[in-house]
Order: C-alpha cells, then structure tokens, then sequence
C-alpha cells in the first residue's frame, strides 16, 4: 500500500496489525519483528527474531508509540503526536527499547528540547540504561539536534569503535558523519564514512535514508554540489516509500536546493525549498519553518532573499535548532554583504559568533572572525552585480573560467573581469577563499 501512495490505508494496516498483536498477548512476538511497520532511523535488521535473543514481547505502550511516529512522519497533528508520545512513556516499563526510541525521537522532531531532556535523564537514572549503547546514540542525536554536535561527537565515536550492534550501527555512523561536519572536521567524517563502506553503494544498508542524508552533507561540505544533490534526492524517495513528508525528520528537500543552486540550477533550487516550506507550515515547529525559509531565502534572487533570511533568524532563534541559527546568521552577513550593507554586515557576523562559542563550535567561530577582518576594511558601499554573481556561483562551484564562459555565453576575458571585481569587493584573494564563503552567490 505504500509503494502505491495509499498512506492513509498503509498506516491502518500498520496500527490494526499491533491492536490484534496486543490483544492476543503472544510471547513469541516481540518488538524486532514490527519494525518494519512504520519508517524509523535505526529499525530492527530484516530477518528472523526471537523473544530469546531480543528481549520483552510487544507491550501496550508500542502502540502509542508508533501512532505518534506515524503522525511526525506524515507531518500532521503536531500536538497529537506529542500527546500520544507522552502516554507512550507514562508508565513506561522501560523494557522496550522501540517504544522509548520511537517517542523520544518523535519528541525531537516536535522541537521538545525539554520532553527530550526529561526522558532521556529519567532513563539514565534506570538501573541498566545509563550504560547502554543505544541511549547514547538517542543522546547524542538529541544533542546535535538542539546544535551541541561537540556532545554528539564525544558520545557516538566510542560507541562506534566499542560496537553499538547491528541495529544502530549505520544510524550512529551517520549522525557521527553530520555532526562532524557541523564542526568542520571533513577528514574525519570522510574517514568514518570511509571505513564502513558509505562512500559507494548503499544497496546493503538498511537505513538509507539517513546514509544518504550524512553523506549528502559531507559532499556539499567539501565542494561537490552536483553529487551530494543525487544523494539528497535519493533520500528523498528513500522517504517517500515510506510516505515519509515531514522535513523536520530530514529536510532533504532544503539541502537538495542549496546544491542545485550552488551548481548552477536555480530552476531546481526554489521549487524544491518552497516544496519543504509548505510541508514546514502544515508541521508548524519554528525549527522545521525556520530551517525551509532559510533555503528558500538563500536560493531567491530580487531582494526578497535577505527579508526571508531574517524571518528564517527570528524563528530559529525561538527554535532548539542552534546550529542551523549559527549557520542562517552567517548566511544572512553574506548576502547583506553582497549588497553593500555594510553596517548589517557587521551585528549579523557578531550575532553567528556568539552563538558558535556558546555551541563550542571552533570552525564556525573562525569563520565568523575571518569574515569580520576581511569585511571590516572593504569597501562598505559595493554592491556585487547579478552578472558578477552568477560568474561567481559557476566559480564556487568548481567550473572553471572557460567552461562557466561556455555556459553564459561569455568570453573567458570577460568572466575573468566579472571574477577580479567580485574578489575585490568580498576583500577574497581567489577561487579557494571565494569557496569558504559556502554561500551560494545568487
């Protein structure tokens, strides 16, 4: 029913088939065995499974659970799901490690910093979970969802090395990946992903759609717009097979648009971030709506990119997304900056500063201090044109001078001059410093 977009009769399916385990109380039937009945980063391994070798059989509160994941997954009835999460673990036996997992992400995907918080501390106080490997994940993947990925990394390295078992290992190597990314260390991520065989084919791994989204990341990080563009929307069907449309569980479609605009697709880019936007609205968490207006901002052109990039601050900043904040204040001084306002050039730098020292974010601080020192003797009053920024974006990207005067119908002179102009006015010195910038010159 899936694979044929009948969500509405999949997800009856899917609930009627736990009620009839419910009321027949089987204890041959455990929780492994219906992991497979709703999309959840870091589900069950295909096979066979047995109460023996997986623990407790398939309580009530799984129930709850899943009905409050199905809802975030659909991207409707925020305050349902958050009810029907929290009755989840109410009583909660605290035996089933899917009925935990499941509310507490759905938790997470609500922006519930606090709910988050509360049972992940409750369950650190339970006899056996404070050590146990998969509340670490849970904790670092909370952790780097409210912006610390410092906390996430120092959590998820050890596990990964020490053997989280089968079923969390791809989610917790690729949570590694991101979070290493948001702190800029690339080597590292490209050596984790490396080392378990995410850099090729993925037809083995069982969760995709978050290998993909990591790996996506990563590609963008270093400069490969076109391909992490391919691993964006193969997340996405990996997705929508699911019936999965909520961004705030990956906001594929954002990341997509910043690397078809960051490759020169700008007819791709806006469609794709108005797209998530829509889906963003009908959630309604300031993260999720935040995150969808800061790609649409960055990927509009005729000055309507920095109005929407300062709404997208003001609601990240009422958001536990802090380091999509840190990143749509930076975002917002270069194109400030790209239209000579050079005055709110400055407080936007400053307000991305403090917010990557409070996230313990050495990369981004530095990043924030670089552009403060180059932009603080530029000149305040240049404008970069639209011609000069498209020559730019083409740059940024990788091509080079002759084929970005092959794609604008330009001479390679004159891209040449178009380039000069631009390196003068951002106060950059070539090619390399204009790709540190990371924001898509549109």
């Amino acid at each position: 029913m899936s694979k044929l977009g009948r969500w509405s009769e999949a997800d009856e399916a899917a609930l009627s088939t736990l009620r009839q385990v419910l009321s027949v109380g089987s204890p041959d039937i455990v929780g492994p065995d219906l992991g497979g009945l709703v999309y959840v980063a870091g589900s069950p391994r295909p096979g066979p499974q047995t109460s023996g070798r997986h623990g407790h059989p398939v309580p009530p509160e799984r129930l709850s659970a899943t009905q409050a994941m199905l809802l975030v997954n659909h991207g409707h009835q925020p305050l349902e799901a958050a009810e029907l999460a929290h009755r989840a673990l109410k009583s909660f036996n605290w035996r089933d490690v899917g009925s935990f997992w499941y509310s507490v992400l759905s938790f997470a995907y609500l922006d519930d910093g606090d709910s988050t918080q509360y049972y992940c501390a409750r369950a650190m106080a339970r006899a056996g979970w404070a050590t146990s490997s998969t509340l670490t994940v849970l904790r670092a993947r909370v952790a780097a969802l409210s912006g610390d990925s410092v906390t996430a990394v120092r959590l998820l390295l050890p596990v990964i090395a020490d053997g989280v078992g089968d079923q969390f290992t791809e989610v917790a190597v690729a949570w590694a990946i991101e979070a290493l990314v948001d702190l800029g260390d690339f080597d590292r991520a490209d050596d984790l992903m490396r080392a378990h065989t995410f850099s090729g084919n993925l037809d083995a791994v069982v969760d995709r759609a978050e290998v993909l989204a990591a790996r996506g990341l990563l590609k963008r990080a270093i400069g490969q717009p076109e391909s992490a563009y391919e691993d964006f929307i193969a997340c996405g069907r990996e997705l929508a097979e699911w019936g999965v449309t909520n961004p705030a569980v990956i906001p594929w479609r954002s990341r997509a648009a910043l690397c078809a605009a960051a490759a020169g697709r700008e007819t791709l880019a806006l469609p794709l971030a108005e797209e998530e936007l829509s889906h963003a609205r009908r959630w309604g968490t300031a993260r999720a709506v935040g995150t969808a207006l800061r790609a649409v901002g960055l990927v509009s052109t005729g000055g309507r990119d920095i109005e929407l990039l300062k709404k997208a601050v003001e609601l990240l900043a009422r958001s536990n997304a802090r380091n999509t904040l840190m990143e749509a204040q930076y975002e917002l001084a270069v194109k400030l900056k790209l239209e000579g306002r050079h005055e709110e050039v400055q407080s936007a730098l400053r307000d991305s500063r403090e917010t990557a020292i409070s996230l313990g974010n050495k990369a981004w601080e530095i990043r924030a201090d670089d552009a403060m020192r180059r932009w603080t003797a530029a000149d305040a009053t240049q404008r970069v044109s639209s011609r000069e920024r498209k020559v730019a974006n083409l740059a940024q990207a990788g091509l080079s001078n002759g084929e970005i005067a092959k794609r604008l119908r330009l001479t390679t002179s004159t891209v040449e001059f178009h380039l000069s102009n631009t390196y003068r006015k951002l106060a950059i010195s070539g090619r390399s410093e204009l790709r540190s910038i990371v924001v898509p010159i549109l």
